[in-house]
């Protein structure tokens, strides 16, 4: 086995640990973050519902971007299998793109606990 042999092997070797190791997940992977509902306890009926609605209304956009953080790296993926291992090297996850929506599920849940808790409509 000449040196440029052994370098490919190597890449290849590490390659292959980078893609089983992706931490990349879809929107409908996302699982909630636990938030406490004592964050949201003294709020009114009315601040409720508006940091509920202002929560929904980034969901979509924050879902769209961990979705196109996988696509990247599914498409990087399949590039670095076709063309070798240096475009494995570029995945970095969607680890903040899901942390974020992650995040505003949790405070969502704790928005609707402490709404049935101040019994809100």
């Amino acid at each position: 086995m000449n040196k440029y042999q052994k370098i490919h092997l190597i890449i290849f070797v590490i390659a292959i640990f980078i893609g089983g190791c992706s931490t990349t997940e879809k929107a409908s992977e996302v699982s909630a973050t636990y938030i406490s509902a004592d964050t949201y306890q003294g709020f009114s009926c009315d601040q409720l519902f508006a940091e509920a609605e202002k929560l929904r209304a980034s969901i979509p956009g924050l879902e769209k971007d961990v979705d196109q953080a996988y696509k990247d790296d599914k498409v990087a993926e399949q590039v670095g299998w076709w063309l070798f291992a240096p475009a494995l090297l570029f995945m970095d996850g969607n680890s903040d793109e899901h942390n974020q929506l992650a995040l505003a599920r949790g405070q969502l849940d704790a928005i609707r606990t402490a709404a049935i808790n101040a019994e809100c409509n």
